[in-house]
């Protein structure tokens, strides 16, 4: 029996958003700060809180589980599959979207609904995101201060792994499992916030290939490409159902890899860690700590 980790909506969420090519965005004109939102993605609802509009949020997705606030906002349904009913139902002045959701913007402009679409697909347009939807809910320079906190967030990471060997590395970010053991798993591509966050950290994506956005290995393939270190990534303990221990042990049945033979198989537990929103600099100090310990130990010394 095949069995997909972790097992949850959220994970088609990112994957969807890795995979797809953003369209053009189509956007209406939102005429002063709009006083009901409603947030079509956990990243961007993390966003609305990160920079004071909350307080203008009317409704927000099934899976907007951060901050804790935000699960008491009534929904209208998930990223895949949107009411758009209880949307119109809410009366926003503005909806704020994902890129690739482009037949529910159309749909939302014919009913002369104000739209803004986000790009968060790498790194640089989690960064954008902010400033956007800064300026589009009247909220400018919270978002330019969040937008500099979290640039010298990084400048920092990258003053730390300066000079510092490359670590060849393997992000996991789903597998399927048949059996005990591990059958096929979904890595970080060339082309994904996942990629720019691993380098940034001192990593070099042991997958080269940029022909796939999200590629899919066997056992067979793990053992050619043979990273030095493998992260495992997952959302929240609540929002998956895998046992950690026995992906452990799946991953210690591939006893030829180097990250095996050297102990150097991480997993990362954390609901910023599929979130590419505001918090995922945290998933960045995480992934440069993992592959350079002697941050850490630097940092615990000061």
């Amino acid at each position: 029996m095949r069995r997909f980790w972790p097992v949850l909506p959220l994970l088609a969420i990112l994957l969807v958003a890795i995979w797809q090519t953003p369209a053009a965005p189509e956007q209406t004109t939102v005429v002063g700060p709009p006083a009901r939102i409603i947030s079509l993605a956990p990243s961007i609802t993390e966003t609305l809180f990160a920079i004071g509009a909350d307080a203008q949020l009317v409704a927000v997705t099934d899976f907007c589980q951060y901050p804790q606030a935000a699960q008491a906002l009534p929904k209208i349904g998930g990223y895949l599959d949107p009411s758009l009913s209880q949307i119109v139902a809410r009366q926003p002045d503005l909806v704020i979207m994902l890129d690739r959701q482009q037949t529910l913007n159309k749909q939302l402009q014919q009913l002369g609904i104000n739209t803004l679409l986000i790009d968060n697909s790498r790194l640089d347009g989690i960064l954008q995101s902010i400033i956007s939807i800064g300026e589009a809910t009247g909220h400018r320079q919270r978002a330019q201060q969040l937008h500099a906190s979290l640039n010298r967030q990084i400048d920092k990471v990258k003053q730390q792994v300066a000079g510092k060997p490359l670590k060849k590395t393997l992000l996991a970010i789903a597998h399927y499992t048949n059996s005990d053991q591990l059958d096929l798993v979904y890595i970080a591509g060339q082309q994904d916030f996942y990629n720019d966050i691993l380098q940034l950290a001192g990593g070099r994506n042991v997958y080269q290939n940029k022909r796939l956005k999200v590629p899919a290995v066997s056992q067979e393939g793990l053992l050619r490409m043979n990273p030095e270190v493998i992260i495992d990534i997952f959302p929240d303990a609540s929002a998956h159902n895998a046992d950690l221990q026995q992906v452990r042990q799946q991953w210690q049945q591939l006893e030829p890899l180097q990250a095996v033979k050297h102990q150097r198989v991480h997993l990362i537990e954390a609901s910023y860690a599929t979130v590419p929103g505001p918090r995922i600099v945290m998933l960045l100090k995480d992934i440069a700590a993992l592959l350079h310990p002697e941050i850490k130990k630097a940092e615990d010394a000061s």
